[in-house]
């Protein structure tokens, strides 16, 4: 009688918290915790056409199934950038919910999900072979990018479950790599477009990807929550500045794609795109793309 009535509260919530969702253009982020913890369910056409199994013990899941999208401004991006022939790398892929957003995008090209936690990799690939037509378009990677070839150990939050962080100390031991030796690894000849959130390791993946970003000029969405460079021996200004000395610039990933200041404010995402991709953003991107001193 309680699972009856556990179901019949989740489904109502659902009902209030969807079109809340769809008139605001916001995720149901902070209604996930209202959702009683180990329930599964299947999202039958996340992006209009895929399974997704859902387990509401982890936020990112549960927000999903009650607001029918995952991140709405991440979403929003990602359909205006992509293009269907596009390579690219979801870093830090959780459990895949972005993944297919790229995966309903791209028909043509390639898609490499890198996610060195095991328990999470698993509800990747899980959803991964729930839709057989993906099998060919997208690559789970197991490793974590960073710096050099190594050792890390990986952490979860627990009160955010889903979400965790590598570090040198204590937590499961998981591989690392660089991005430049996984390309020549893999003897990738092209990459397009790049999302990195890493919990505070998006400087190590960025100047571990030097060569890719002096050769192929990817676009680069990457999280830049100033609460996860607290500890970080840089900060956000940091990787700017790194991504500056190979032309890129760093824009707001909304409509109309303003430069963002050095010193701030950041937004949640920042994007950095190269003058030779600016037609992503639109006609209007070369004039609204400004040197910032």
């Amino acid at each position: 009688m309680k699972q009856i009535w556990i179901v019949i509260f989740s489904l109502i919530l659902r009902l209030i918290v969807r079109p809340i969702s769809a008139l605001t253009g916001r995720g149901a982020g902070k209604f996930a915790t209202l959702l009683p913890k180990r329930q599964t369910y299947l999202v039958n056409k996340y992006c209009g056409q895929y399974k997704f199994k859902v387990d509401t013990t982890y936020p990112i899941e549960a927000s999903v199934w009650l607001g029918g999208v995952y991140d709405v401004v991440t979403t929003k991006f990602l359909r205006k950038a992509i293009r269907a022939d596009d390579v690219f790398l979801d870093i830090g892929a959780n459990c895949g919910l972005l993944t297919l957003v790229a995966a309903s995008l791209i028909n043509h090209g390639k898609i490499y999900a890198f996610e060195p936690a095991q328990t999470i990799r698993s509800r990747l690939q899980a959803n991964i072979e729930l839709n057989p037509k993906l099998k060919n378009l997208v690559k789970v990677v197991p490793f974590g990018l960073g710096l050099a070839k190594g050792q890390l150990f990986y952490h979860e939050d627990q009160e955010y479950r889903g979400n965790g962080a590598l570090q040198a100390i204590s937590g499961i031991p998981v591989d690392v790599i660089s991005l430049d030796e996984w390309v020549l690894l893999e003897n990738i000849d092209k990459i397009d477009a790049i999302k990195i959130d890493v919990e505070g390791m998006e400087y190590d993946v960025l100047v571990g990807g030097k060569a890719v970003l002096e050769k192929y000029h990817p676009l680069v969405y990457f999280e830049t929550l100033p609460i996860f460079f607290k500890y970080t021996p840089h900060n956000i200004r940091t990787i700017y500045e790194f991504l500056a000395n190979f032309g890129y610039r760093i824009v707001s990933p909304t409509d109309p794609y303003n430069e963002i200041p050095f010193d701030g404010p950041y937004p949640a995402n920042s994007v950095a795109i190269h003058p030779s991709q600016a037609d992503r953003l639109g006609q209007g991107e070369r004039r609204q793309i400004r040197k910032v001193n």
